[in-house]
Protein backbone atom coordinates (compact mmCIF):
# COMPACT_ATOMS: atom_id res chain seq x y z
CA UNK A 1 0.00 0.00 0.00
CA UNK A 2 1.29 3.61 -1.10
CA UNK A 3 1.21 5.47 2.26
CA UNK A 4 -0.94 9.08 2.41
CA UNK A 5 0.83 11.99 2.28
CA UNK A 6 1.93 12.26 6.43
CA UNK A 7 0.68 14.49 8.73
CA UNK A 8 -2.21 16.63 6.49
CA UNK A 9 -4.97 15.15 8.45
CA UNK A 10 -3.52 16.48 11.27
CA UNK A 11 -2.75 19.63 9.64
CA UNK A 12 -6.25 20.26 8.66
CA UNK A 13 -7.62 19.51 11.75
CA UNK A 14 -5.59 21.58 13.93
CA UNK A 15 -6.01 24.87 11.23
CA UNK A 16 -9.76 24.36 11.79
CA UNK A 17 -10.00 24.67 14.93
CA UNK A 18 -7.76 27.71 15.07
CA UNK A 19 -9.76 29.14 12.07
CA UNK A 20 -12.63 28.46 13.82
CA UNK A 21 -11.43 30.22 17.27
CA UNK A 22 -10.09 33.07 15.52
CA UNK A 23 -13.50 33.77 13.66
CA UNK A 24 -15.12 33.64 16.77
CA UNK A 25 -13.00 36.67 18.86
CA UNK A 26 -13.69 38.22 15.43
CA UNK A 27 -17.05 38.58 15.55
CA UNK A 28 -16.95 39.33 19.43
CA UNK A 29 -14.63 42.51 18.94
CA UNK A 30 -17.61 43.92 17.07
CA UNK A 31 -17.68 47.50 14.95
CA UNK A 32 -14.70 48.65 15.75
CA UNK A 33 -12.23 46.39 14.52
CA UNK A 34 -14.56 46.09 11.66
CA UNK A 35 -12.36 46.56 8.53
CA UNK A 36 -9.23 44.65 9.93
CA UNK A 37 -11.60 41.83 10.59
CA UNK A 38 -12.84 41.44 7.13
CA UNK A 39 -9.30 40.99 6.07
CA UNK A 40 -8.45 39.10 9.00
CA UNK A 41 -11.24 36.51 8.27
CA UNK A 42 -10.60 36.70 4.45
CA UNK A 43 -7.03 35.22 5.72
CA UNK A 44 -8.64 32.69 8.09
CA UNK A 45 -10.56 32.00 5.37
CA UNK A 46 -7.97 31.00 3.10
CA UNK A 47 -6.19 28.93 5.85
CA UNK A 48 -9.36 26.86 5.83
CA UNK A 49 -10.10 26.04 2.67
CA UNK A 50 -6.18 25.05 2.39
CA UNK A 51 -6.40 22.94 5.45
CA UNK A 52 -9.59 21.36 3.61
CA UNK A 53 -7.76 21.02 0.49
CA UNK A 54 -4.59 19.15 2.52
CA UNK A 55 -7.60 16.87 3.90
CA UNK A 56 -8.97 16.15 0.82
CA UNK A 57 -5.68 15.00 -1.08
CA UNK A 58 -4.69 13.32 2.12
CA UNK A 59 -8.24 11.03 1.32
CA UNK A 60 -7.51 10.80 -1.92
CA UNK A 61 -8.25 8.26 -3.36
CA UNK A 62 -11.67 7.11 -2.04
CA UNK A 63 -13.55 5.45 -5.20
CA UNK A 64 -12.08 3.91 -8.34
CA UNK A 65 -9.58 5.62 -11.02
CA UNK A 66 -10.91 5.48 -14.66
CA UNK A 67 -7.33 5.65 -16.98
CA UNK A 68 -8.46 6.22 -20.95
CA UNK A 69 -6.98 4.43 -23.55
CA UNK A 70 -7.02 5.80 -27.23
CA UNK A 71 -5.97 2.36 -28.56
CA UNK A 72 -7.59 -1.05 -29.46
CA UNK A 73 -8.51 -3.82 -26.65
CA UNK A 74 -5.69 -6.29 -26.84
CA UNK A 75 -3.40 -4.19 -28.57
CA UNK A 76 0.63 -3.45 -27.32
CA UNK A 77 -0.96 -0.35 -25.34
CA UNK A 78 -3.77 -1.75 -24.07
CA UNK A 79 -2.02 -4.88 -22.48
CA UNK A 80 0.76 -3.08 -20.99
CA UNK A 81 -1.45 -0.62 -19.35
CA UNK A 82 -3.45 -3.31 -17.99
CA UNK A 83 -0.77 -4.63 -16.43
CA UNK A 84 0.83 -2.41 -14.89
CA UNK A 85 -2.29 -0.24 -13.41
CA UNK A 86 -3.31 -3.43 -12.15
CA UNK A 87 -0.43 -3.48 -10.07
CA UNK A 88 -0.47 0.46 -9.35
CA UNK A 89 -3.94 -0.30 -8.36
CA UNK A 90 -2.86 -2.96 -4.95
CA UNK A 91 -0.74 0.24 -3.52
CA UNK A 92 -3.55 2.84 -4.19
CA UNK A 93 -5.95 0.71 -2.51
CA UNK A 94 -8.45 1.34 -5.23
CA UNK A 95 -9.29 -0.17 -8.80
CA UNK A 96 -7.99 1.28 -11.50
CA UNK A 97 -10.50 0.72 -14.75
CA UNK A 98 -9.38 0.89 -18.45
CA UNK A 99 -12.30 2.94 -20.33
CA UNK A 100 -11.42 2.11 -23.92
CA UNK A 101 -11.97 5.07 -26.76
CA UNK A 102 -9.99 3.92 -29.58
CA UNK A 103 -9.80 5.60 -32.97
CA UNK A 104 -7.27 8.40 -34.75
CA UNK A 105 -3.85 7.00 -33.70
CA UNK A 106 -5.32 7.04 -30.08
CA UNK A 107 -5.99 10.92 -30.23
CA UNK A 108 -9.62 10.43 -29.03
CA UNK A 109 -8.81 9.11 -26.28
CA UNK A 110 -6.24 11.68 -25.63
CA UNK A 111 -8.56 14.37 -26.01
CA UNK A 112 -10.98 12.98 -23.71
CA UNK A 113 -8.99 12.70 -20.98
CA UNK A 114 -7.09 16.30 -21.57
CA UNK A 115 -10.53 17.54 -20.81
CA UNK A 116 -11.42 16.31 -17.75
CA UNK A 117 -11.54 16.69 -13.95
CA UNK A 118 -8.15 17.31 -12.40
CA UNK A 119 -9.53 15.58 -9.23
CA UNK A 120 -6.90 12.81 -10.00
CA UNK A 121 -9.73 10.40 -10.90
CA UNK A 122 -8.95 9.99 -15.13
CA UNK A 123 -5.87 9.94 -16.41
CA UNK A 124 -4.78 9.34 -19.70
CA UNK A 125 -2.76 5.98 -21.32
CA UNK A 126 -0.80 8.16 -23.97
CA UNK A 127 1.81 6.49 -26.27
CA UNK A 128 4.56 8.02 -28.56
CA UNK A 129 2.01 8.50 -31.16
CA UNK A 130 -0.98 10.04 -29.59
CA UNK A 131 1.09 12.13 -27.08
CA UNK A 132 3.98 13.29 -29.24
CA UNK A 133 4.21 12.37 -32.91
CA UNK A 134 0.62 13.37 -33.34
CA UNK A 135 1.49 17.31 -32.63
CA UNK A 136 3.71 17.05 -36.17
CA UNK A 137 0.97 14.65 -37.66
CA UNK A 138 -2.54 16.10 -37.11
CA UNK A 139 -3.46 19.50 -38.97
CA UNK A 140 -6.19 19.85 -35.56
CA UNK A 141 -5.98 18.56 -32.49
CA UNK A 142 -8.74 18.85 -29.06
CA UNK A 143 -5.65 18.84 -26.90
CA UNK A 144 -2.11 20.61 -26.59
CA UNK A 145 0.58 19.13 -24.51
CA UNK A 146 0.07 22.03 -21.52
CA UNK A 147 -3.30 20.07 -21.29
CA UNK A 148 -1.40 17.47 -19.32
CA UNK A 149 0.47 16.81 -16.24
CA UNK A 150 2.85 13.69 -16.99
CA UNK A 151 2.76 11.23 -14.23
CA UNK A 152 5.61 9.12 -15.28
CA UNK A 153 6.70 6.76 -18.45
CA UNK A 154 5.02 2.94 -18.40
CA UNK A 155 6.74 1.27 -20.64
CA UNK A 156 9.02 1.62 -23.55
CA UNK A 157 8.99 -0.54 -26.50
CA UNK A 158 11.79 -0.69 -28.40
CA UNK A 159 11.35 -0.39 -31.78
CA UNK A 160 13.48 -2.18 -34.40
CA UNK A 161 14.83 -2.09 -38.21
CA UNK A 162 13.75 -5.57 -39.69
CA UNK A 163 14.22 -7.03 -43.27
CA UNK A 164 13.10 -10.19 -45.58
CA UNK A 165 15.07 -12.91 -45.00
CA UNK A 166 16.93 -13.28 -48.12
CA UNK A 167 17.94 -9.55 -48.57
CA UNK A 168 21.82 -9.80 -48.73
CA UNK A 169 22.64 -7.42 -45.58
CA UNK A 170 23.37 -8.75 -41.91
CA UNK A 171 23.87 -5.09 -39.96
CA UNK A 172 22.45 -1.74 -40.09
CA UNK A 173 25.85 -0.73 -42.13
CA UNK A 174 25.18 -3.31 -44.80
CA UNK A 175 22.05 -2.34 -45.16
CA UNK A 176 22.93 1.16 -45.74
CA UNK A 177 25.87 0.37 -48.16
CA UNK A 178 23.43 -1.74 -50.21
CA UNK A 179 20.92 1.47 -50.14
CA UNK A 180 23.12 3.88 -51.44
CA UNK A 181 24.35 1.29 -53.98
CA UNK A 182 20.53 0.38 -55.46
CA UNK A 183 19.04 3.94 -54.54
CA UNK A 184 15.49 3.93 -55.17
CA UNK A 185 15.25 0.46 -55.21
CA UNK A 186 15.03 -0.62 -51.63
CA UNK A 187 10.73 -0.86 -50.18
CA UNK A 188 10.42 -0.32 -46.38
CA UNK A 189 6.92 -0.66 -44.76
CA UNK A 190 5.31 1.00 -42.21
CA UNK A 191 1.89 0.34 -40.28
CA UNK A 192 0.31 4.17 -41.86
CA UNK A 193 0.96 8.03 -42.97
CA UNK A 194 2.24 10.06 -39.64
CA UNK A 195 2.38 6.79 -37.18
CA UNK A 196 5.50 7.06 -34.73
CA UNK A 197 6.98 4.20 -36.21
CA UNK A 198 6.58 6.23 -40.03
CA UNK A 199 8.54 9.03 -38.24
CA UNK A 200 10.83 6.57 -37.08
CA UNK A 201 11.31 5.02 -40.94
CA UNK A 202 11.95 8.53 -41.92
CA UNK A 203 14.53 9.61 -39.05
CA UNK A 204 16.04 6.28 -40.81
CA UNK A 205 16.82 7.66 -44.16
CA UNK A 206 17.31 11.69 -42.96
CA UNK A 207 20.23 10.07 -40.41
CA UNK A 208 22.05 7.59 -42.84
CA UNK A 209 21.18 8.93 -46.55
CA UNK A 210 19.93 6.00 -47.52
CA UNK A 211 16.92 6.36 -50.50
CA UNK A 212 14.56 4.07 -49.46
CA UNK A 213 11.07 3.91 -50.71
CA UNK A 214 8.15 4.67 -47.87
CA UNK A 215 4.95 2.20 -48.40
CA UNK A 216 1.97 2.55 -45.98
CA UNK A 217 0.03 -0.39 -44.62
CA UNK A 218 -3.29 -0.17 -43.13
CA UNK A 219 -1.60 -1.73 -39.70
CA UNK A 220 1.18 -3.82 -38.34
CA UNK A 221 -0.43 -7.06 -39.50
CA UNK A 222 -0.74 -6.38 -43.58
CA UNK A 223 2.81 -4.96 -43.43
CA UNK A 224 4.81 -8.08 -41.63
CA UNK A 225 2.57 -10.44 -43.91
CA UNK A 226 4.04 -9.02 -46.93
CA UNK A 227 7.14 -8.84 -45.08
CA UNK A 228 7.68 -12.33 -44.74
CA UNK A 229 5.92 -13.00 -48.15
CA UNK A 230 9.36 -11.00 -49.77
CA UNK A 231 6.71 -8.17 -50.99
CA UNK A 232 8.65 -5.30 -49.56
CA UNK A 233 12.45 -5.32 -48.38
CA UNK A 234 12.16 -4.10 -44.65
CA UNK A 235 9.83 -1.93 -42.27
CA UNK A 236 10.40 -0.35 -39.11
CA UNK A 237 8.14 -1.75 -36.87
CA UNK A 238 7.70 -2.35 -33.17
CA UNK A 239 10.01 -5.40 -30.96
CA UNK A 240 6.64 -6.91 -29.79
CA UNK A 241 5.13 -7.82 -33.36
CA UNK A 242 8.90 -8.62 -35.52
CA UNK A 243 9.91 -11.09 -32.22
CA UNK A 244 7.93 -14.33 -33.25
CA UNK A 245 8.76 -13.85 -36.98
CA UNK A 246 12.51 -13.05 -35.96
CA UNK A 247 12.67 -15.90 -33.36
CA UNK A 248 11.16 -18.36 -36.58
CA UNK A 249 13.85 -17.10 -38.96
CA UNK A 250 10.90 -15.68 -41.21
CA UNK A 251 13.00 -12.53 -41.25
CA UNK A 252 16.10 -10.71 -40.27
CA UNK A 253 16.21 -7.85 -37.20
CA UNK A 254 19.10 -5.58 -37.84
CA UNK A 255 19.38 -2.98 -34.98
CA UNK A 256 16.71 -1.78 -32.09
CA UNK A 257 16.26 1.89 -32.74
CA UNK A 258 17.72 3.12 -29.18
CA UNK A 259 20.45 2.43 -26.79
CA UNK A 260 18.97 -0.49 -24.96
CA UNK A 261 18.42 -3.52 -26.23
CA UNK A 262 15.03 -4.95 -26.65
CA UNK A 263 14.80 -8.48 -23.87
CA UNK A 264 12.88 -10.02 -26.50
CA UNK A 265 15.96 -9.66 -29.01
CA UNK A 266 19.13 -9.83 -26.19
CA UNK A 267 21.16 -10.49 -29.33
CA UNK A 268 20.03 -7.22 -31.49
CA UNK A 269 22.26 -4.66 -31.60
CA UNK A 270 21.52 -1.46 -30.66
CA UNK A 271 21.34 1.54 -33.27
CA UNK A 272 24.21 3.51 -30.79
CA UNK A 273 25.81 0.29 -31.03
CA UNK A 274 26.02 0.41 -34.74
CA UNK A 275 27.90 4.06 -34.50
CA UNK A 276 25.03 5.72 -35.35
CA UNK A 277 23.82 7.57 -31.96
CA UNK A 278 21.08 9.99 -33.51
CA UNK A 279 19.27 7.65 -34.80
CA UNK A 280 16.74 6.40 -31.78
CA UNK A 281 13.22 6.34 -31.72
CA UNK A 282 11.42 3.55 -29.03
CA UNK A 283 8.05 4.13 -28.75
CA UNK A 284 6.41 4.36 -25.01
CA UNK A 285 3.68 4.49 -23.40
CA UNK A 286 3.07 7.29 -20.36
CA UNK A 287 0.77 7.93 -17.50
CA UNK A 288 -1.10 11.58 -17.88
CA UNK A 289 -3.02 13.84 -15.88
CA UNK A 290 -5.42 16.58 -16.59
CA UNK A 291 -3.95 19.80 -16.31
CA UNK A 292 -4.09 21.31 -12.51
CA UNK A 293 -4.54 17.78 -10.91
CA UNK A 294 -3.09 18.63 -7.19
CA UNK A 295 0.99 18.05 -6.94
CA UNK A 296 0.21 15.69 -4.11
CA UNK A 297 -1.94 13.08 -6.31
CA UNK A 298 0.50 13.35 -9.29
CA UNK A 299 3.23 12.54 -6.46
CA UNK A 300 1.45 9.23 -4.71
CA UNK A 301 0.61 8.09 -8.44
CA UNK A 302 3.87 8.48 -9.19
CA UNK A 303 5.54 6.76 -6.23
CA UNK A 304 2.55 3.65 -7.03
CA UNK A 305 3.72 3.81 -10.70
CA UNK A 306 7.42 3.32 -9.58
CA UNK A 307 6.41 0.94 -7.20
CA UNK A 308 4.75 -1.12 -9.88
CA UNK A 309 7.91 -1.42 -12.27
CA UNK A 310 9.87 -2.53 -9.27
CA UNK A 311 8.42 -5.65 -9.04
CA UNK A 312 10.11 -8.52 -10.40
CA UNK A 313 6.79 -9.83 -11.71
CA UNK A 314 6.02 -6.42 -13.86
CA UNK A 315 9.47 -6.39 -15.15
CA UNK A 316 9.26 -10.33 -16.18
CA UNK A 317 5.65 -9.38 -17.94
CA UNK A 318 7.10 -6.78 -19.79
CA UNK A 319 9.71 -8.35 -21.16
CA UNK A 320 7.73 -11.49 -22.45
CA UNK A 321 5.48 -8.78 -23.78
CA UNK A 322 8.60 -7.46 -25.60
CA UNK A 323 9.22 -4.49 -23.46
CA UNK A 324 11.09 -2.73 -21.23
CA UNK A 325 10.48 -0.87 -18.03
CA UNK A 326 12.04 2.61 -17.28
CA UNK A 327 15.24 2.45 -15.89
CA UNK A 328 15.14 3.65 -12.59
CA UNK A 329 16.82 7.25 -13.47
CA UNK A 330 13.98 7.47 -16.04
CA UNK A 331 10.77 6.99 -13.79
CA UNK A 332 9.99 10.44 -11.86
CA UNK A 333 7.20 13.05 -13.49
CA UNK A 334 10.26 15.23 -13.79
CA UNK A 335 12.38 13.44 -16.11
CA UNK A 336 9.29 11.98 -18.06
CA UNK A 337 7.93 15.43 -18.70
CA UNK A 338 11.12 16.54 -20.24
CA UNK A 339 11.28 13.52 -22.05
CA UNK A 340 7.96 13.85 -23.76
CA UNK A 341 8.70 17.46 -24.85
CA UNK A 342 11.79 16.31 -26.35
CA UNK A 343 9.76 13.99 -28.03
CA UNK A 344 7.22 16.54 -29.33
CA UNK A 345 10.17 18.69 -31.02
CA UNK A 346 12.35 16.01 -32.42
CA UNK A 347 8.92 14.22 -33.88
CA UNK A 348 8.08 17.55 -35.55
CA UNK A 349 11.48 18.30 -36.61
CA UNK A 350 11.80 14.73 -38.37
CA UNK A 351 8.03 15.56 -39.78
CA UNK A 352 8.72 18.68 -41.23
CA UNK A 353 12.01 17.70 -42.45
CA UNK A 354 10.52 15.06 -44.81
CA UNK A 355 7.59 17.12 -45.92
CA UNK A 356 4.69 14.65 -44.10
CA UNK A 357 1.32 16.10 -44.74
CA UNK A 358 -0.60 16.97 -41.67
CA UNK A 359 -4.04 15.01 -41.36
Amino acid sequence: MVPPLPGARLAAATVKYMTTSFLSKIVRGGARAHGRSVLLAALAGAMLYGATGAAAHDAWPTRPITVISGFATGGSVDVLTRMVTEYMSRGLGQPMVINTMAGAGGTIGSARGAHAASDGYTLVAGSSGSNAAAYATYEKLAYQPDDFVTVGLLAVIPSVIVVRKNLPVKSLGELVSFAKAHPNKLSFGHPGVGSSVHLQCELLRQVTGADIQMVPYRGAGPLMGDLIGGQIDGACDAAPSSTGPVQAGQIRALAVLGDQRASSMPDVPTTVEEGRPTLQGAAWIALFAPRNTPAPIVERLSRALNAALQDPGVIERLARLGSNAPLPAQRSPAYAAQYVRDEIAKWDQVARAARIPKQ
